[in-house]
């Protein structure tokens, strides 16, 4: 059920980094000939709850046998609101890069499933993640948001994809990341350098965005008391190179890469 879930959320996700509202959902599932019928049912209850959640529905699909292993292909259409949507183009020299949530969170997730620990709003982070379906059409509908992009890959890769698509750089404040909630609960997550966690970790599928320097007080004030959510400015874009940086250092970690070994 959770990966059914997290497969279904990942790809709803690219819809809350536009500002748009899903609404069908396409679900291609190879299985092994021997799967248990009650695996495929409680991917299926994965699927059906996000897409719940999300306000979308299945719409479709297609089922096949697969040779090796269960493959799941999801694929998510929505609609832009009042015809407004946000691309991860638009980002000026000057703008604040900032993130809702607490990125980092997922990956101290992983780490406590790895390791056994008793961590459950963390697991949950990991194994349950929210699209931020609301808080990506409530920021698409603000002309000081000038671009946007949910955060699957780690803060600095995917901070780095708006910084390319607009050819300008970025430099990220370490001191202003926010701290992983729930780290106290185990001395192995207490060694964990949080830094790390918000800076590679991935699959928190929070939305990084790039917006107004003079909005960003009353806009994050605005944010936080309609979402009960932070969000936090962690950098500031920057005409002066073309990568992320964080300090002003470049930085030889950038997170998940697809296709590096």
């Amino acid at each position: 059920e959770a990966i059914g879930w997290k497969a279904a959320a990942s790809a709803l996700s690219d819809i809350a980094a536009m500002g748009g509202q899903p609404l069908f959902m396409l679900i291609t599932l190879a299985c092994p000939i021997d799967t248990p019928v009650a695996t495929v049912d409680a991917l299926y209850e994965g699927f059906r709850a996000a897409a719940e959640h999300a306000g979308a529905i299945i719409a479709g699909g297609d089922t096949t046998q697969s040779l090796s292993g269960i493959i799941i292909d999801i694929t998510v259409l929505g609609e832009a609101q009042n015809n407004r949507y946000v691309l991860r183009r638009g980002a000026q020299a000057g703008d604040v890069l900032a993130v809702t949530g607490c990125p980092g969170r997922s990956a101290a997730g992983l780490i406590a499933l790895q390791q056994g620990l008793d961590a459950p709003e963390l697991i949950a982070a990991h194994l349950h993640p929210l699209p931020r379906i609301s808080e990506g059409q409530w920021l698409a509908a603000l002309a000081e948001v000038h671009a946007m992009i949910d955060l699957s890959d780690g803060l600095l890769q995917d901070a780095g994809h708006l910084a390319e698509a607009a050819g300008i750089g970025i430099d990220i404040d370490a001191a202003a990341l926010p701290t992983v909630p729930g780290k106290r609960d185990s001395d192995s997550l207490q060694e964990r350098d949080p830094r790390a966690l918000a800076l590679c970790g991935g699959e928190d599928y929070e939305l990084v965005i790039a917006l107004d320097a003079d909005s960003v007080a009353p806009l994050a004030e605005a944010f936080a008391d309609h979402f009960n959510l932070p969000l936090t400015p962690v950098g500031r874009f920057t005409a002066e190179w073309t990568d992320v940086r964080v300090n002003g250092v470049p930085q030889d970690l950038r997170g998940y890469e697809h296709f590096r070994r």
